[in-house]
Parts: structure tokens; C-alpha cells; sequence
């Protein structure tokens, strides 16, 4: 937890998991596409929840990497993210006599070399493992804890598993696109997301999604699907932060993604055909999402960094990083 927002992992010691992931955000930071390193650029895509991120198959929305350990080796390495190494990680992190006993303590099986890239890594996974929240006001109902649900939520739900189809991607109960019954393969969908909200004139986003990863014409703008737990929290939404309301959302889903809005792609995955929601079921289904809202156990944040008694630079960092 104390490394997630340390930035002392990045190269400038101004960048932190915690910058991009915020717990007040449902640990994402509330941008179209998060901000670079050098505060100039954006990186390529939108920041996904890390609440429940751990009941995922695979992680990035192009699924290229397998575990939360592999998905942290691209972030440290990554020109836009950490630019940095974690042999130069540990030279800042053997400076502090906090940080050495921390690891220590933590990896007692490693006594004479506690502090490595492994046990690095291992920490910040486990971490994000912990950020479990299933307790949501639906949560609660379903487990006959909540004797009461509101209506509009209910036929949210029905509407979400039946009508509007939402369910057959993002399957409950993560209703990330995790598949059931043994939920450890993440799915990615082809929806045609374009690249900006204009329903006139649209084209396509030109991220290619999974393709660039493993270069099959069936994966051409494949992209993973995302949980909507927490979803009222986490906007804008898409791999490419284009819509920043549900109602946008829903709108895309309603006229059956790219087709609908004249875009032609040979391997749409989404059904092209029109959902013809009415205004009152599409509330309905916004209502049952936003029941999904839980962040419970997941958001404190340490009073406090490891200290750097012989680097005052370090010492004056920020918790969270500067972003």
C-alpha cells in the first residue's frame, strides 16, 4: 500500500500507482486519458477501477498481461508511466532504513535480500488484491442483507440481463467480462468505440485495441470489457474516456455500437441491431448500475511516506505524487 502512492517508484519522483488510480475516483482519476509523466502528453488510454480488479482474467484493456506483477513491469518500464527500472528503484529504496525494515518484516524468507524487483512487484499485487468491495446496495439485496430494493432497480437488472443484453458481457457477479462458471479468461469485444461523441460524422477510434498485441484480424479493435460496478464513479468511460455520461453510454449500446452509427466493421462483435430502449428503461438500467457503487474498506491512504534521512529531495515528496 505504502508503495502505490509513493512516488519514488517513477523516474521523476513525482509519479505514483496512486496518481492515476485515486481512491476517491474508485481508483481512477477522472481524466479522458491519464496524464504523462512529463505533465505534456497524455498515456494512450483511459485509467480502469482497480476495485475488484483481482477477480480479472487478464489486465490492460488489450489483455496483455496475465497477472497484476506483469501488469506493474509495464508501468515501471514505460516511457509515459515510471521510465524507470527497478534496479534504480531499489538504489532509492536501499537510502531509506524504513523501507529496508518493511521488507524485511514482510519477507522474513528473504532476509538477506528482502528488498528486490520480486518483492517490489509482489507488494503493490497483493495490494491491489485487497481492493475488494462487494457490498454494494444490490449486493446486499441479492444476499438477503436488504429486505427493500427500489423498483427502477429491479428492472434495471432484468433489463440489464435480458433486453439490452448487457449481461451477456458483463457477467455478474464482477460484472466485469470475466466468463463464467470458472471466471479466469477476460474477454475483449469489438463495439466500434469511435473517436469522438459526434453521431453525424463519426469515425472510428483508431486504437487498435488487442490487434496490436497479437496482429489477428478478428482482434482489430478488441478491447476488454470493463466491470460497471462503481461505474457512477468512474466516468468518462471507454478505453478512450470518450463518453462522460451513462446516458452517452447507453446511446452507443441502444444503437448497437458501430453499426449504428454508420461505421462498418467486419468483425463487430456487439449485435448490430438497435435495442430500442425507451428513455424510462435506460434510466432504469443507469438506476441498477449505479446500485453497484461500492468502494468500502478500499479508500484510506498512509498518514505518511518512509523517510530519506540522507536525501532531503526524497523526503519532500508527495503522498499520491503530483498530478
Amino acid at each position: 500500500k505504502i508503495l502505490f502512492f509513493d512516488p519514488v517508484l517513477s523516474v521523476n519522483n513525482k509519479r505514483a500507482c496512486a496518481s492515476c488510480h485515486q481512491p476517491a475516483k474508485a481508483f481512477t482519476d477522472g481524466l479522458t486519458k491519464s496524464t504523462a509523466l512529463d505533465f505534456k502528453g497524455t498515456i494512450r488510454r483511459n485509467a480502469p477501477t482497480l476495485i475488484n480488479a483481482a477477480l480479472q482474467g487478464s489486465y490492460f484493456y488489450d489483455v496483455r498481461a496475465e497477472f497484476p506483477e506483469t501488469q506493474i513491469d509495464h508501468v515501471v518500464f514505460h516511457a509515459d508511466e515510471f521510465n524507470t527500472t527497478y534496479e534504480a528503484i531499489i538504489e532509492k529504496l536501499k537510502q531509506s532504513p524504513e523501507y529496508i525494515s518493511l521488507f524485511k518484516e514482510a519477507f522474513p524468507d528473504q532476509p538477506g535480500n528482502a528488498l528486490n524487483g520480486f518483492t517490489i512487484t509482489k507488494s503493490i499485487a497483493d495490494y491491489v488484491r485487497s481492493l475488494i468491495a462487494m457490498d454494494s446496495e444490490f449486493d446486499k439485496y441479492m444476499r438477503n442483507e436488504k429486505t427493500t430494493l427500489d423498483e427502477n432497480i429491479k428492472d434495471g437488472y432484468n433489463l440489464f440481463m435480458g433486453k439490452a443484453q448487457c449481461g451477456t458481457c458483463h457477467f455478474a457477479p464482477t460484472f466485469y467480462g470475466t466468463v463464467p462458471p470458472d471466471f479466469t479468461e477476460s474477454e475483449t469485444e469489438v463495439l466500434g468505440v469511435p473517436s469522438t461523441k459526434d453521431t453525424l460524422h463519426t469515425t472510428i477510434d483508431n486504437d487498435k485495441g488487442r490487434y496490436d498485441i497479437q496482429n489477428v484480424p478478428v482482434y482489430e479493435f478488441a478491447f476488454k470489457t470493463q466491470t460497471v460496478r462503481n461505474i457512477q464513479l468512474t466516468a468518462p468511460y471507454m478505453h478512450n474516456g470518450v463518453y462522460t455520461t451513462l446516458e452517452e453510454i447507453m446511446d452507443f449500446y441502444n444503437r448497437g455500437g458501430a453499426a449504428g452509427l454508420n461505421i462498418e466493421l467486419e468483425f463487430q462483435t456487439l449485435p448490430p441491431d438497435k435495442l430500442n430502449l425507451s428513455k424510462i428503461e435506460i434510466a432504469d438500467i443507469i438506476s441498477f448500475m449505479q446500485s453497484l457503487t461500492d468502494t468500502t474498506g478500499t479508500t484510506s491512504i498512509p498518514a505518511m511516506l518512509p523517510s530519506f534521512p540522507n536525501n532531503p529531495e526524497l523526503t519532500k515528496r508527495k503522498i499520491g505524487g503530483e498530478y
